[in-house]
């Protein structure tokens, strides 16, 4: 991505990827930094979206973010390639 979306510890956010947001453990399951865009299987209806993220918690819940800030935390890269559209 061209004006990817970082972590405040410098990695790179992709879809698939295992975060803390506060106090509550999710996956990243959209990313777009506002051309290019990554998703997760049964994510794609985000498409099109803003730049910004969307983390789905261990609940299931969905929560839309903007840039990432000092509540995400970067755990661990998730192991299968997300989906991407240009």
């Amino acid at each position: 991505m061209e004006n990817e979306l970082r972590y405040i510890t410098g990695e790179e956010v992709h879809a698939g990827d295992r975060v803390q947001y506060d106090t509550t453990y999710a996956t990243v399951v959209f990313v777009s930094d506002g051309t290019n865009e990554e998703f997760e299987p049964g994510y794609a209806e985000y498409s099109g979206s803003e730049r910004g993220i969307i983390i789905c918690d261990d609940d299931g819940d969905v929560t839309v973010l903007g840039d990432p800030d000092e509540r995400l935390t970067f755990i661990d890269r998730g192991s299968d390639l997300p989906s991407t559209s240009s």
